[in-house]
């Protein structure tokens, strides 16, 4: 049995840092492994560490097998002109714990080694906010999977290729609060489809279609579309919003989400929360088992 990178599963961290690169494949393989196996084998403390491939990266490295549905982010284009970028690159490291220092400490190390190998085209700081709110007011991933059921929706069965690993989805979203702000706070639960403070979800005819909440919570064939979010606020005064971190047992469950909260279905609906918040970036990983990933590095 292959188990899933520690990371993933670990809750109670409060600041997180998220690093994502596009790697030199001129250079050596084994120049790239060892950059990488000195990272993997950094003494962490109390920092955890998640690393993650993009599909380029996987086949270059591990070129004997990969998992079955791991595929480039492709961009979407929706209703209304709303847009869904790709901005597929090869390596992602999630760095989290209850301390920025410490998880600081270990992105300039990551960055040190990384620096000869590979160009950093996201580096970005994220925190909770309040009681794990989203920088709207909102409670974010109120509908986790809790306990058992995280690995059952996050990560990949035993009897799949690539299992105890896990298929990542990163996007980094902007956030326009002035607008949403600007609503009122009924109006503002109807676009989420919760209520704000004590994050109930809408009933009945007090739900609509557009809502976040319905346009996410799908079944296909009875089976719910679950995944594991871990994602964090980030930002500035000048630049603010969410950067989405889910992992799931098929990359089928974002896509389905995805097409849905774009309007890219047969009854057209979309989620009313992306006309106040946009993606900017979007890529798809494979975050290996602890197994796979020590045996991609030996």
């Amino acid at each position: 049995m292959r188990n899933p990178q520690k990371g993933i599963f670990q809750e109670g961290s409060n600041k997180f840092y998220y690093l994502e690169y596009k790697i030199n494949f001129s250079l050596p393989l084994p120049t790239i492994l060892n950059a990488l196996r000195k990272i993997v084998s950094t003494n962490l403390k109390e920092v955890n560490l998640v690393t993650a491939f993009g599909k380029q990266a996987w086949n270059i490295l591990q070129p004997n097998w990969q998992p079955d549905e791991l595929i480039d982010f492709k961009a979407l284009k929706g209703v209304k002109n709303y847009k869904i970028p790709s901005t597929q690159l090869d390596l992602f490291f999630w760095i989290h714990s209850q301390d920025h220092n410490s998880n600081f400490d270990i992105v300039l190390e990551i960055q040190d080694k990384m620096s000869d190998i590979a160009v950093l085209e996201l580096d970005l700081a994220g925190f909770t906010y309040h009681d794990s709110r989203d920088l709207t007011g909102f409670i974010d991933g109120s509908a986790n999977p809790k306990e058992d059921d995280r690995q059952l929706a996050g990560v990949i069965p035993e009897n799949q290729i690539g299992a105890g690993g896990s298929y990542v989805l990163t996007q980094k979203w902007v956030h326009n609060l002035k607008a949403f702000n600007h609503l009122s706070t009924q109006q503002q639960e109807k676009v989420v489809g919760r209520t704000k403070e004590d994050s109930i979800e809408l009933e009945g005819d007090e739900m609509p279609l557009d809502s976040h909440v319905s346009r996410t919570d799908v079944k296909v064939d009875g089976k719910a579309m679950k995944i594991y979010r871990r994602s964090a606020p980030y930002g500035s005064v000048t630049e603010h919003g969410l950067y989405f971190l889910s992992f799931a047992c098929e990359i089928a469950r974002f896509k389905i989400q995805l097409e849905r909260m774009f309007g890219i279905t047969e009854d057209g609906l979309y989620d009313k929360i992306i006309e106040y918040s946009k993606p900017l970036t979007s890529s798809y990983w494979f975050a290996p088992s602890i197994e796979d990933l020590e045996d991609l590095l030996k």
